[in-house]
C-alpha cells in the first residue's frame, strides 16, 4: 500500500493517572493510517512536527467526540480547540489570500499593463497602420492583382497563344488551317461538281440530261452537234456569264468573305473586333482592381482616424460611463439586482454628484436593498489616493456601504491596480473594447456584494466551509496558471487568436465561479466569527 503513512504519535497514558489530574506518562504508538481522507489532509502538512501535531489535534478531536457521545466531553477544552482550529484556518486563508492576489497582480501585469504588457503589444502590431494585419490585406489584395494580371497576360497577352493563333503574319496557324479547310471544301465541290459532268457517272446529271434530251429531241449526237457550241460556252470560263464563271465567282466572293473577316488587318473585321473586346476587358478588369484596393486603403485609413479621434474626443468620458452602465446592467440583472443612474442628480452631500450608478441589492438575498455605489472614470488625472478620496465621497453622497470605483484602462495611471479592495472601496479596471476585463468587473460586483451581505444578518447556524475555500483558492491557481498558455499561444502565430479566445473564455467562467464560491464562503466565515465575538 503505497499511500499508507506510518507515523509514531506520543500520547499520554491514561492508566498512570486519574482523569481529575493525576500524572499522565506519555506512550507511544504505532499507526498505519490507509484511509485516503485522512491520508489526503496529512499529506498537505510537511513531514515531522507539523504533520505530527496535525494529526495528534485530529486524534484529540475523535477522542473528545467520542466522550461527547458518552455524555463526559470537556466544553471549556472544545472551546479552546476550537479557538486553535479557527486560528489556523485563518492563517492559511490569509496566506492563500496573498499569494493569490501576489501572482494574479504580478500575472496581469505582464500580459495587460498598457505601456509594457505583451498582449497590448502584440494587439497595437496587429491594428497598427503598418500592422501584420495591414499587411496581410495588402499581401492579399497584390497577390489578387497579380493573379488576374498573370491571367489576362497567359490568355490575351503580347505572348499568349490567342494571339499567336491570330497573328497576321505568314505563321497564322489559323488562317492557314482555314484556307486548308476551305481549299479542301472547295476541291471536293469540283469534285462533285466534276462528276455529276462525266459521262461515266451513269447517275450524274449530265447522263440524266443527255437521257432527257434524247427522249425529247430524238438522237443526242445530232442535237449535240447542233447545239455542241451554246453547251461548251455554258462551261467556259472565257465567258463572265456562263454558268461555270458565276460559279467560280461565288466561290472567290466566299473566301474572300471569310479571309477579310479572319484578319487582323482589317479594323472592322470580326477577328479584330473580338481583340479590341478582349483588350478593354483587361483594362476594366485592371482598373476595377485598382479601384478596390484604392478603396480598402482608404477605409484602412478612414478607420484608424475614426480611432484616433474617439480617443481624442472629449466626450470620450461620456462614452466610457455609458459602457459602463451597459455592462453593469448586464451583470446585476442576470443577478436579480437593480441598477439606476444617477451621475446627473446631487445625492446627500449638498451640490455633489459624486457616484454614477447606484445597485441596489435584490430581495432575494441576505443583504436585501443594500446599496453598491459605482464612479466610472476615463481620466488620466487620477492617481490612487485621489481615487480612494472621491470613493469615500461617493458612498456618502450614496448612502452606500460599498463604492465600485471604475478606472477605464486607456487612461488609468500605473499605479492603480487591476483589482484592488481597500477597506469599504474596490478599485479595478476595465476595458470597454476588450471582452477579456469583463471579467474583473464581474468580480468586483461579487467582492461588493459578499461584503454587503457580510455586513447584514444571518442565520446562526451557518457556518463556512472551509474545503470549499480552500477548493475554489486552489482552482483559481490553477486558472492563473493558464495565463502561461495564453502567452505561448500569442507568440507563436496569429492564426492562435481562435485557440486565446476560447482559452480566455474558459478561464473566465471557471475564474467568476470559484470567485463567487469563495466570495460566499468567506462571508459566512466572517458572519460567523462576528457573532461569536
Amino acid at each position: 500500500m503505497s499511500d499508507d503513512i506510518i507515523l509514531p504519535i506520543q500520547t499520554t497514558d491514561s492508566r498512570s493517572g486519574g482523569e481529575a489530574g493525576g500524572r499522565h506518562d506519555p506512550f507511544y504508538v504505532n499507526l498505519v493510517i490507509s484511509d485516503p481522507e485522512v491520508i489526503l489532509a496529512a499529506s498537505e502538512y510537511a513531514e515531522g512536527r507539523p504533520r505530527t501535531d496535525f494529526l495528534l489535534t485530529a486524534l484529540k478531536i475523535g477522542v473528545l467526540s467520542l466522550r461527547a457521545a458518552r455524555g463526559v466531553v470537556d466544553g471549556e477544552m472544545v472551546r479552546k480547540e476550537g479557538e486553535h482550529l479557527m486560528e489556523q484556518l485563518g492563517e492559511r486563508l490569509n496566506g492563500w489570500r496573498k499569494v493569490f492576489e501576489e501572482r494574479v497582480a504580478g500575472s496581469l501585469s505582464h500580459y495587460f499593463d498598457p505601456k509594457q504588457g505583451t498582449f497590448v503589444e502584440r494587439v497595437e502590431r496587429l491594428v497598427h497602420a503598418d500592422g501584420d494585419l495591414a499587411n496581410v490585406m495588402k499581401l492579399q489584395v497584390q497577390s489578387a492583382e497579380q493573379s488576374l494580371a498573370k491571367v489576362f497576360e497567359q490568355f490575351i497577352g503580347e505572348n499568349s497563344q490567342l494571339l499567336k493563333v491570330l497573328d497576321p503574319s505568314g505563321e497564322n496557324q489559323l488562317v492557314q488551317t482555314m484556307q486548308r479547310t476551305l481549299d479542301g471544301v472547295i476541291q471536293s465541290q469540283n469534285a462533285a461538281i466534276l462528276q455529276q459532268f462525266s459521262l461515266d457517272n451513269k447517275g450524274g446529271a449530265l447522263t440524266r440530261f443527255l437521257g432527257e434530251l434524247e427522249a425529247k429531241h430524238g438522237n443526242l449526237n445530232t442535237a449535240l452537234s447542233r447545239n455542241m457550241a451554246d453547251v461548251v460556252s455554258e462551261f467556259s470560263l472565257d465567258r463572265p456569264d456562263s454558268a461555270l464563271s458565276r460559279l467560280v465567282q461565288r466561290v472567290e466572293t466566299a473566301q474572300r468573305s471569310l479571309t477579310s473577316e479572319l484578319s487582323l488587318d482589317n479594323e472592322s473585321s470580326a477577328l479584330s473586333r473580338l481583340q479590341k473586346m478582349l483588350e478593354e476587358n483587361h483594362k476594366e478588369q485592371v482598373a476595377m482592381a485598382n479601384r478596390l484596393s484604392e478603396s480598402l486603403n482608404v477605409a484602412i485609413g478612414q478607420l484608424q482616424a475614426r480611432r484616433e479621434e474617439a480617443a481624442k474626443s472629449t466626450r470620450h468620458g461620456l462614452e466610457f460611463e455609458v459602457s459602463v452602465g451597459e455592462q453593469l446592467r448586464a451583470i446585476c440583472e442576470a443577478a436579480g439586482d437593480v441598477v439606476r443612474d444617477c451621475g446627473t442628480s446631487t445625492g446627500l452631500i449638498p451640490n455633489k454628484k459624486v457616484g454614477d450608478f447606484v445597485v441596489t441589492i435584490g430581495p432575494e438575498k441576505a443583504a436585501a436593498n443594500a446599496k453598491i455605489v459605482v464612479e466610472a472614470k476615463e481620466s488620466a488625472s487620477y492617481d490612487l489616493a485621489a481615487t480612494l478620496e472621491e470613493a469615500d465621497v461617493a458612498r456618502r453622497n450614496r448612502g452606500a456601504g460599498v463604492c465600485v470605483f471604475v478606472h477605464s484602462d486607456k487612461t488609468a495611471q500605473a499605479g492603480i491596480p487591476v483589482f484592488s479592495r481597500y477597506g469599504h472601496d474596490i478599485v479595478v479596471r476595465w476595458h470597454a473594447d476588450d471582452p477579456g476585463t469583463d471579467v474583473w468587473l464581474k468580480a468586483a460586483m461579487m467582492v461588493a456584494t459578499a461584503m454587503s451581505v457580510r455586513a447584514a444578518t444571518h442565520d446562526k447556524q451557518d457556518a463556512a466551509s472551509f474545503q470549499v475555500v480552500d477548493n475554489a483558492i486552489a482552482r483559481m491557481r490553477k486558472q492563473i496558471e493558464g495565463f502561461e498558455v495564453i502567452r505561448t499561444s500569442a507568440n507563436t502565430s496569429s492564426n492562435a487568436a481562435g485557440k486565446i479566445l476560447e482559452r480566455a473564455k474558459i478561464m473566465e467562467e471557471s475564474l467568476l465561479s470559484q470567485v463567487e464560491a469563495l466570495c460566499a464562503e468567506v462571508a459566512k466565515l466572517k458572519a460567523r466569527q462576528d457573532q461569536d465575538a
